[in-house]
């Protein structure tokens, strides 16, 4: 199947209809903003998908000598045949090629003059995912039985761009901090629907083109960019010399087949490097859509997108160098706009589940917030204290009331515990949860505002919703279950106000609703 002929992708456009599109056809209604969504896409494919979309358009305009977006398949057509014109039949673009010396769709060709080593099988596109799901558990493998050619172009898409490291002979993608580390996505997303997304980063890095050579010294002008279509034996790694900087990298060994009923089968092999030598750069390899981290020698970012790192990452100028697609350009963004941050987490033999971010910038005010230097040193400091309230409402509030009401009230609180510790962190860890889901909103009505009452309110909310929820369910004996609570209770009182006085200009008489 040609993915730049075949109408394969199923989609439904901003109209309710559903069609099935070739590649350029498909570029050129993300040109139009005339997608709602992908069907052909899982949830954890649609970053990964989209990155590869936006570099492949980047190339294809870039070296067609196009500077506007066309919204015509024609059009695209040509450019993307122009990124591989050695290749007259189109095997670049074919999910399946009979001759293994010849590329195929996201596939490196075997060098002239090598047997087939492709020995190892893989029945559905969904067992070449990147996610490690114990027992089948989470989200289930194997499902896709009858594969449609467009899963497998996304498995491939998502395999051969985000893996990281799984077992010998199986490396990982030069875009990430280690094996063991993730491909995060993040940038800043406009108002509109997935096309204007992708317009917005194609826009960006056609304008930005002299970020990559700042940032990469590496780089070069008529480098490799399409890795899926150079000889690959499993032994030589490339060097990020030979490469454009906005290089589509595979990081497997991986062919098609197609058996003897007409449907497509995978095969792979192990190879003896990672198709790329940049190890010890840690991801700092000039991706637009990752932050890198200063205090650890620019690694690439590698969290869960939780309030404290996305924080950091945003305000924090001494810490955090941001991509360029988190940043605002001029001409291009307008308000209102989103930060997002899609990062699917995942560690040695195993997946912490895909996370997903964002944070409004819908005022000028809020702008200024994240793109002036001033104002950004400013929050960073402000975000800093409330994560520091967040800690101490966490270890200094709340632990020793819940361990007491645990411990039906002893007079001196036992902190060496550990099997009332561990019934404590649950409720410790709900409470981090509310301030997670509402940190921003209260950050920038601090900022706003310049006041900390409502902040302190809302922090005494979450200490009193928490420690509710614990005397519900707390197992304590009938006896001595009112003094644990009055005693357990007037400690909640006197150490919240120990710690947060301040942000109260009286005592406080009432509470907020975090919802």
């Amino acid at each position: 199947m040609n993915i730049v002929e075949g109408e394969i992708f199923p989609v439904l456009r901003r109209d309710y209809v559903t069609v099935a599109t070739d590649l350029p056809s498909l570029f050129a209604l993300y040109a139009a903003d005339a997608l709602r969504d992908l069907h052909f896409l899982r949830p954890h494919q649609h970053s990964p998908w989209h990155s590869f979309s936006v570099q492949l358009a980047a190339l294809a305009l870039h070296r067609g000598g196009l500077d506007d977006i066309p919204d015509d398949p024609e059009t695209w057509r040509q450019l993307l045949r122009g990124l591989t014109v050695k290749w007259p039949n189109d095997e670049p673009w074919r999910l399946v090629v009979a001759d293994v010396t010849k590329p195929a769709f996201m596939q490196p060709p075997v060098p002239e003059g090598i047997a087939d080593p492709h020995k190892t099988p893989t029945a559905t596109p969904d067992d070449l995912d990147v996610l490690v799901t114990a027992k089948n558990h989470g989200v289930k493998q194997g499902l896709v039985s009858e594969a449609t050619p467009a899963a497998w172009a996304a498995a491939l898409v998502l395999l051969q761009t985000t893996g990281g490291f799984l077992g010998a002979g199986n490396y990982g993608v030069a875009r990430m901090n280690g094996g063991f580390a993730t491909r995060p996505f993040t940038g800043l997303v406009p108002k509109g629907g997935i096309g204007a997304h992708w317009r917005r980063d194609v826009e960006v890095m056609l304008r930005r083109r002299d970020w990559f050579f700042e940032r990469i010294a590496f780089a070069e002008e008529d480098g490799a960019a399409l890795l899926w279509c150079l000889p690959w034996d499993g032994e030589r790694s490339l060097q990020l010399h030979e490469l454009d900087p906005w290089f589509i990298e595979v990081c497997r060994r991986i062919r098609l087949y197609r058996d003897g009923d007409g449907a497509e089968t995978a095969k792979s092999v192990g190879s003896k490097a990672a198709r790329i030598s940049a190890k010890a750069l840690l991801g700092n390899v000039g991706d637009p859509w990752i932050p890198l981290n200063l205090d650890k020698g620019s690694a690439a970012y590698n969290r869960a997108p939780t309030y404290r790192a996305v924080s950091e990452v945003l305000f924090d100028r001494d810490k955090w160098l941001r991509p360029l697609l988190l940043e605002w350009h001029d001409g291009i963004d307008a308000i209102p706009m989103w930060a997002r941050f899609d990062v699917t987490v995942r560690g040695q033999g195993t997946t912490e589940g895909q996370h997903l971010r964002e944070v409004p910038i819908d005022s000028k005010q809020r702008r200024a917030f994240l793109f002036d230097s001033t104002k950004r040193d400013e929050m960073a400091k402000l975000a800093q204290q409330m994560i520091e309230d967040a800690g101490t409402l966490q270890n200094r509030v709340l632990k020793a009331p819940l361990l007491t009401l645990i411990q039906a009230g002893d007079a001196e609180v036992d902190f060496g515990d550990r099997t009332a510790t561990q019934w404590v962190k649950q409720w410790l860890d709900a409470a981090d949860r509310q301030v997670d889901d509402a940190f921003f909103a209260q950050l920038f009505t601090r900022a706003e505002t310049e006041s900390f009452e409502t902040w302190g309110r809302f922090l005494r909310e979450v200490a009193d919703k928490t420690f509710a929820a614990a005397e519900r369910t707390v197992p304590i004996a009938g006896a001595r279950r009112l003094k644990a609570l009055a005693v357990a209770e007037q400690k909640l009182g006197a150490l919240f106000w120990k710690s947060f006085n301040g942000y109260f200009p009286e005592p406080i008489t009432e509470t907020v609703d975090v919802e």
